[in-house]
Order: structure tokens, then sequence, then C-alpha cells
């Protein structure tokens, strides 16, 4: 037997896996959607702790704009508090929209500059008899895999907007 072949085979395995990976059409973009969320997320009712202000959009080459705001509450006041961040994931099928954005800043200023963009939070939808959200993180920006939609266990006061 050829003791070169099978030195070798292990090499050309690979190298037809990569070629059959650079050959493999790709899945196109995404299709275009915007979202525009506007309201509180209450525990309980009357209990408003988040005002969520968020409009996005994804275009046909699956790059997404857009920016959030939430600014905490005590009831239906708002208090001097507010996280953003820039949207950088959509996801909307039907009445449910998903959206992430890296915490980027915060008013009063407390991120250091070194810690930007480093954790992420989720926001997740539902329109319906009684409008649903939903908050993941924050968690380390790159723990977040897409954007898919995440449980809505609060009542959510306000508008949603998917297209």
């Amino acid at each position: 037997m050829n003791r070169t072949i099978y030195r070798f085979l292990p090499v050309a395995v690979v190298g037809a896996a990569v070629v059959g990976a650079v050959a493999t059409p790709t899945a196109d973009a995404a299709p275009p959607a915007s979202l525009h969320i506007a309201g509180d997320l209450q525990i309980a009712p009357g209990v408003h702790v988040l005002d969520i202000e968020a409009t996005g959009a994804r275009d046909a080459h699956g790059t997404t704009t857009g920016t959030y705001t939430a600014t905490l509450m005590n009831g239906r006041s708002k208090l001097p508090f507010q996280v953003k961040g820039p949207i950088t994931c959509i996801w909307t099928h039907g009445d449910t929209a998903s959206l992430v954005y890296p915490i980027s800043g915060t008013v009063p200023n407390l991120v250091p500059a070194a810690a930007k963009n480093m954790a992420a939070v989720q926001i997740t939808v539902r329109k319906g008899a009684v409008d649903r959200v939903g908050v993941m993180g924050p968690a380390p920006t790159g723990s977040f895999r897409g954007c898919a939609p995440a449980a809505t266990p609060f009542r959510f006061d306000g508008d949603i907007a998917i297209t």
C-alpha cells in the first residue's frame, strides 16, 4: 500500500469540503422590514417600569439601522435614567417583532468607553387583544445569534407597528 495516499487523504477531504462550501450558494438576505415601538412595559396593572421608544428598519441587503431608547419609570412617571443603543438586528413575522441593540450609552453617562456596546438587550413584542413585551438581557453582545423572538411575559401599553 502507498502510505503517501493515506497521509494526504485528510488534506484532500478538508480541501474538498472547503471547495464545496465555497461553491454552495448562500441564502438571500431576509426581506426588508421595519418596526416602531412606543409605549410602556407593565409588570402589573398600572405599574409601568420601562418606557420603550424604538424605530428600526432592515433593507433588501439585510442591513439593519435604527435607534432604541428605554427610560425607567415609577408608575406612570418617567425617571431621569435612560439606556440607549443602535438597533443591529430585526426579526418580524405577522404580529411579532424582535430586535437586538447593544448598549452604547446611558443618561446619565454610566457606560465607560471600554464597555460601550459590550452588552446587548433583546426586546420582543407581540400585537394582540393585549399587546405583550419581553426583555432578555443585558448579556454579552456576542451571545446573541440573530434575534428570533423570545418570551413576552409583560403587558405592553402603547403602539407597535410592524411592516
